[in-house]
């Protein structure tokens, strides 16, 4: 849906979308992904204290598919409603005939309430089940690590087919099957969890605030030092989450404009690229996995502080490509595809080297009594804010020009990749002090 959100808002009246500016449509993108990100510590918090890990998941993704089911409506309704003006803002258009009034306003909240609803599920699903998979393995279980691989290369299945699905579609169909597609995908998944959750997600051992009793005295051991850790690699990987976030908003509205997609007759859907970034997240991480566990098995496998500096070296190679790519539009031409295809693949494996280690050590440094908050809180720190960021960054896209934008985010992120290389003694002897493991012993 995610991949759909830009290009539908920004999209003219005749074609069906919402006919947005890019500034509003690229700002309501970053607070959406971003809230998609900072609320699952609320979220995370309510399922730990509250409502348990297994009610939280069923109500989160039952708001979620009612969410999807609503926004297709609605959709749909914005297709076939005579209203020429922008639609789903929040005051109504100067001039609009009375007779078109209700439609604007029930378009508009319908809108709204999918996007809150949207929200609201997602945060109670988000931290909730990296906690709920890592509970299935009781107390220091090194299976668990390698597991979130698996979780990981799950996910990013689900990205590839949903850039393909949802692309493929718009372009033969438009907008509201488009987003039909989240609404049965969102279905299918609540169905499975509800017949198989019980069964394949169910703790190993008595837990503690759904953390295994076995990792229990460890809870309050250098606590503040593990939660300052963490937020050292979360501000690490918030500055990856700001060059990656570009392809949600930025690159694709680059791709769809001002990128020649045509590979001979056909022309690439531009929902496709984020399609590249999952494939090379789902071939990138066995490959990640095999790589770290060849060197542990030598005892020489990095730590996650350099894991995180060559995820920003390569988020900052796919920015610079992106760059590249963007030169020849200054000189009215457009660029050709590859370019950007190729950077989206190079960026994509930065992310693989930081998220696969990135929920094992987060489980495993956090609080137990806490653990979904904590979790939640990452995501708040990286991808939350970073998709906010992210938003808020790309308005400025316009004004530096798109060659000079994705340079100067290449930069800062290559940036951030030395940070991580130079602040690696300290924290290395820090986390020794509390006997704290920034390994992720994948072997």
């Amino acid at each position: 849906m995610v991949s759909l959100l830009a290009l539908f808002l920004s999209a003219s009246r005749a074609a069906g979308g919402f006919a947005w500016e890019d500034k509003p449509a690229l700002t309501l993108l970053g607070i959406f992904s971003g809230l998609m990100y900072a609320l699952p510590v609320a979220g995370g918090w309510i399922a730990d204290r509250f409502l348990g890990h297994r009610r939280a998941l069923t109500i989160g993704a039952t708001l979620m598919f009612s969410a999807y089911l609503l926004l297709t409506a609605i959709v749909f309704m914005t297709h076939v409603s005579a209203v020429q003006a922008p639609m789903g803002q929040w005051s109504i258009p100067d001039g609009l005939p009375a007779a078109l009034r209700s439609t604007y306003v029930s378009v508009s909240a319908g809108f709204w309430i999918s996007i809150i609803a949207l929200i609201a599920g997602n945060s109670l699903i988000k931290s909730t089940l990296v906690v709920a998979l890592g509970d299935t393995f009781s107390g220091q279980d090194s299976r668990r690590e390698p597991a979130y691989a698996y979780y990981y290369a799950g996910i990013n299945l689900g990205g590839l087919v949903a850039g393909v699905a949802a692309g493929s579609v718009a372009a033969a169909h438009g907008w509201a099957p488009a987003f039909g597609v989240s609404a049965i995908a969102m279905g299918i998944a609540l169905a499975a969890y509800l017949t198989f959750g019980h069964r394949y997600l169910k703790p190993r051992a008595a837990s503690v605030s759904g953390k295994s009793a076995a990792a229990a005295p460890a809870d309050t051991a250098g606590s503040a030092v593990r939660l300052f850790i963490l937020a050292v690699f979360a501000l690490l990987l918030l500055v990856y989450s700001i060059g990656s976030f570009q392809l949600w908003g930025t690159m694709s509205l680059f791709l769809e404009r001002s990128v020649d997609r045509h590979v001979n007759a056909f022309e690439i859907p531009t929902q496709w690229f984020t399609s590249i970034e999952a494939a090379a997240l789902i071939l990138a991480a066995p490959l990640f996995a095999a790589l770290w566990g060849a060197l542990a098995r030598r005892k020489r496998e990095p730590d996650n502080l350099v894991k995180y500096a060559l995820a920003l070296f390569l988020g900052a190679a796919g920015l610079l490509l992106f760059a590249i790519a963007a030169a020849p539009h200054a000189a009215a031409t457009k660029a050709g595809w590859f370019l950007p295809a190729l950077g989206i693949w190079i960026q994509a494996t930065g992310e693989v080297a930081a998220w696969t280690v990135t929920y094992g050590l987060v489980y495993r440094l956090a609080p137990q009594r806490i653990v979904s908050a904590v979790m939640g809180a990452f995501y708040a720190m990286t991808l939350g804010l970073g998709g906010y960021l992210a938003g808020q960054v790309g308005t400025f896209a316009e004004h530096l020009g798109q060659g000079r934008y994705f340079l100067v985010l290449g930069v800062a992120t290559a940036a951030a990749g030395l940070v991580a290389l130079l602040i690696r003694p300290g924290l290395r002897a820090l986390a020794a002090r509390k006997s704290i493991d920034l390994y992720s012993r994948t072997a």
